[in-house]
């Protein structure tokens, strides 16, 4: 991920050249370069990623919310930060990482990763559940608490010892965006994380909506959905973060919470009439 620090200078990169670049057809590099500074975008703190990274951190944190024992926050940081440096927060199938790791944290079947008590366990079996991303998280988290005092080691050593990678030194560069994803994906910023896209293509159906949310998050009570609304009663800023981390991917068009509203190409303001259930509206493309 890039900071917006990193962004704005490359922008200031780009004005130069262009300027250089006048007498040999201004309008055609505007049009190269202004289509790479148009993506759609989720930005925590400063830093910026885009949406189907969002949606991966967002459903990594809630299975660490669910995960039992109770995990402090910190374990959050751990298995952002690994998936950060495995996989730049990506799904990756078979195939397409590393010799033959799978998934968002790049776990290998040879090694083990993947395998359930009673099975079945062919590589194949092991695969599909490593590119099952609470899965994966879930799989990382039991190995991390059978580590002694794994609270107190640095992110770099407390990851290496369950990752296992050629370089364990490096997962410490991600500390700092691990946190910030952290804080803003369990609410402990409140409207921490905002996203810009795109009107969506697609958009899932309301009750689709709120089973995931309920599946990834453990809501209690389950979210209840309507024609093109899902309510979360129970809620709170952790459910709005995966709403809008969510969003693209599944065509929501608004979340409100607690006096703030998040609205495609709006970002966060203030609401005009405040609520206290998480209130997620989808996309209605037969307004548009």
């Amino acid at each position: 991920m890039a900071s917006r620090r990193t962004k704005a200078i490359i922008g200031v990169v780009v004005v130069a050249v262009l300027a250089v670049g006048a007498a040999f057809g201004l309008h055609s590099l505007w049009s190269t370069a202004k289509s790479h500074f148009t993506a759609d975008t989720c930005t925590v703190g400063d830093y910026d990623l885009d949406p189907s990274q969002a949606s991966v951190a967002a459903t990594m944190v809630g299975a660490v919310t669910q995960f039992s024992p109770r995990l402090p926050d910190r374990a959050a940081v751990l298995v952002l930060a690994a998936a950060l440096q495995e996989s730049k927060l990506t799904n990756l199938g078979p195939g397409e990482g590393d010799r033959d790791s799978v998934g968002v944290l790049q776990q290998r079947p040879s090694q083990d990763w993947g395998k359930v008590p009673g099975g079945p366990n062919s590589v194949a079996d092991r695969e599909h559940r490593l590119n099952d991303i609470g899965f994966a998280t879930t799989a990382f988290l039991h190995k991390l608490v059978e580590i002694p005092r794994w609270r107190r080691l640095s992110l770099a050593d407390a990851v290496q010892r369950v990752q296992i990678s050629a370089d364990g030194s490096l997962y410490a560069q991600h500390e700092p965006e691990a946190t910030a994803l952290t804080k803003a994906l369990l609410g402990r910023v409140p409207a921490g994380i905002s996203c810009d896209f795109a009107a969506p293509t697609k958009v899932a159906p309301a009750a689709t909506v709120a089973a995931q949310a309920a599946a990834q998050l453990g809501i209690d009570p389950p979210a209840t959905p309507d024609a093109l609304t899902v309510r979360a009663p129970g809620a709170g800023w952790q459910t709005a973060a995966w709403f809008v981390a969510n969003a693209d991917r599944l065509g929501i068009e608004r979340v409100s919470y607690a006096g703030e509203v998040w609205a495609r190409g709006h970002g966060w303001k203030k609401a005009a009439a405040p609520t206290t259930e998480v209130v997620a509206t989808m996309y209605d493309r037969t307004k548009k």
